[in-house]
């Protein structure tokens, strides 16, 4: 059966269609094609016995199924679901009307079901304007053949031969669209059965390779760390012999190069740890204002030589020591410093944290870096916190980076429950917000008499810094 299958497809061509969709649609018109024909063969054999020869409806019947087969086999010259379901639903519609009008019967209810099946086929095939114009146009099909029975001869419903042929024809034409449906129904669900088992193959194998590539770069990066290391360990005392201006300069370079490109391997590094779910976050307690007074003292040199003021501003007030993962925040504040700085070129980079409102037993703790550089245009601010995109495209960037370090801070941000934000405007600087729940530890006083209440959004949305 799969060859008989396979050689009538190869037949119709369908090796071209690409789209899995329209591999489905394509089968859907063969299979209903052809279902249509077989049915209507024995609907055709059972009218001749019935009326002793040759009627109307013969001539009609004749007509659709020659439409409907000459249709599929056009399958093998283009691809135009739109023109099946038009042309399907234009003959269902009139073979509905043809046999029904002339003897007003009125309105005909084996002939329903085709209708219905007709309903079927164009919402599978066809677009979403097309099963509407359908649906209305059946619609008043329907009700121009209740008009219409109003014309019709009832002395001919006592007849019992008249009554036996009537049930006889509804039965093989309900039939018909059961039949129809079922093809149709059967084909998609099969369809859909395999598409799904498809999908979970590739799925898994697109998780099982992302699993590779994870472990890949982190044993990468281990194996580049320790030579490396070795390289600045012994560049350092290069550095503490007695060296001329030249020797000294190539040397610092090296070193320069070699702390950046240590940098890069630990950006890899968190960035498999996080999509191996294997970084988790350590409760400690910490004093956050002296954090930003390290971390301001650790960039202080990079700003003068840029000539940049950096300035850190605590609001008063805050209680002195919160519990948090104290490496990780630090971590998220260090990146976006360093780029502020990096980005700048004169003017300030202002560092400053304020307490907000407290959720779920946890204050909410809004640091913001706020600079005066290039800024960052709208359609940038959109990705920059997704992984290896950075804040100016490939052709105007000056400054290069690897492009992790925002979608770090964006990761580990959201391993703390915060968020982060930015806004921005080219030629004015940026300002980030990292909002994170961080609980205080209780010392003498309560918390509560000594943070201001504002909340969250309101800050964030203004800016303020």
């Amino acid at each position: 059966m799969k060859n008989v299958i396979r050689r009538w497809e190869t037949f119709l061509r369908l090796e071209r269609l690409t789209s899995a969709s329209d591999m489905f649609k394509a089968r859907t018109v063969y299979v209903a094609a052809l279902g249509f024909f077989v049915v209507q063969l024995a609907n055709f054999v059972q009218m001749y016995f019935a009326y002793g020869g040759w009627i109307l409806d013969h001539t009609l019947l004749l007509v659709a199924v020659s439409i409907f087969i000459g249709s599929a086999l056009s399958l093998r010259y283009h691809a135009n679901f739109d023109f099946f379901s038009a042309l399907w639903g234009v003959i269902i519609l009139l073979g509905v009307g043809g046999t029904s009008l002339p003897t007003n019967v009125g309105i005909n209810s084996a002939l329903l079901p085709i209708m219905i099946a007709g309903t079927v086929l164009i919402a599978l095939l066809g677009s979403r304007r097309s099963l509407i114009f359908y649906c209305l146009s059946a619609s008043l099909m329907v009700i121009c053949l209740y008009i219409n029975s109003g014309q019709a001869d009832l002395s001919v419903m006592s007849n019992p031969d008249y009554i036996a042929l009537r049930n006889s024809q509804r039965t093989i034409q309900a039939l018909i669209a059961i039949t129809l449906c079922g093809l149709v129904l059967g084909l998609m669900s099969y369809s859909m059965t395999k598409l799904f088992q498809k999908l979970e193959f590739n799925l898994d194998i697109a998780q099982k390779a992302e699993a590779a590539k994870t472990q890949f770069l982190a044993d990468m990066s281990h194996e580049l760390r320790t030579p490396l290391n070795g390289v600045l360990g012994m560049n350092q005392l290069l550095l503490r012999t007695n060296l001329n201006d030249m020797q000294r300069n190539y040397a610092e370079i090296v070193d320069d190069c070699g702390k950046g490109m240590i940098v890069v391997i630990d950006d890899i590094l968190d960035l498999s740890r996080l999509e191996a779910d294997k970084i988790a976050l350590t409760e400690t307690a910490f004093n956050p204002a002296k954090m930003l007074e390290s971390i301001n003292a650790l960039y202080q040199a990079n700003a003068n030589a840029k000539n940049i003021e950096l300035n850190v501003i605590i609001e008063p007030g805050l209680p002195a020591m919160f519990t948090g993962d104290h490496g990780r925040l630090r971590q998220i504040i260090s990146n976006l410093i360093n780029n502020a700085i990096k980005f700048t070129d004169t003017g300030y980079v202002t560092v400053s944290m304020r307490a907000l409102d407290m959720q779920n037993g946890r204050w909410w703790m809004n640091f913001f870096v706020q600079d005066s550089g290039i800024g960052i245009t709208p359609d940038r601010q959109a990705k920059i916190f997704q992984r290896f995109e950075q804040a100016q495209d490939g052709q105007t960037n000056t400054v290069r980076g690897s492009g992790l370090g925002l979608a770090i801070c964006r990761e580990l941000t959201d391993l703390f429950g915060g968020e982060i934000s930015v806004t921005s405007e080219p030629g004015k600087g940026s300002l980030f917000c990292v909002a994170l729940p961080l609980a205080a530890v209780v010392l003498n006083k309560s918390v509560s008499e000594t943070l201001p209440e504002r909340p969250l959004e309101v800050v964030m949305k203004r800016g303020v810094a």
